[in-house]
């Protein structure tokens, strides 16, 4: 039972962001997932510590798990490129793999759900996320979140 809670934890609010931060903690799962299925990731992330809130840092780790999930299931890629950078009031991170693409149009009809998950959890920070299919090979997922969500009217 212990052991079935320490996981559902985990899997909540990984413990590589506490102990690592945010840049660490996603060169960490990309260092994972190439020793897991020998497919290249390589991640640029700024060298300036980012300040981010939980909620998106966990998200931001948990889509480029599930970006990494996605690539090692469907893409037939043999390299995976990520980059997270901050730009003004934004943070986006771009994730391309040099696999066989998929259809982005299938993407927005909602059948798989890691991609659902993964639009999910973007649209609870306000943020955007979408797929691009690249012209030679592979797919391009870029996540935009804004690095403060909107002060709510009050009502009256």
């Amino acid at each position: 039972m212990i052991v079935m809670l320490r996981t559902i934890a985990s899997e909540l609010r990984p413990r590589a962001l506490d102990d690592l931060g945010l840049t660490a903690a996603l060169e960490s799962q990309a260092q994972e997932f190439q020793g897991r299925t020998g497919i290249h990731c390589h991640v640029d992330v700024p060298r300036a510590p980012l300040v981010l809130d939980n909620e998106r840092a966990t998200a931001i780790f948990h889509i480029f798990q599930e970006s990494l999930t996605n690539v090692a299931r469907h893409a037939q890629a043999t390299r995976v490129d990520a980059r997270l950078e901050s730009a003004g009031d934004q943070l986006p991170l771009e994730v391309k793999d040099h696999g066989i693409g998929f259809d982005a149009e299938e993407a927005k009809e909602g059948k798989s759900l890691g991609i659902v998950g993964m639009r999910e959890r973007a649209l609870l920070l306000d943020g955007e996320l979408t797929f691009k299919r690249r012209l030679v090979a592979g797919t391009i997922l870029t996540l935009r979140i804004p690095l403060s969500l909107p002060i709510p009217l009050e009502q009256n």
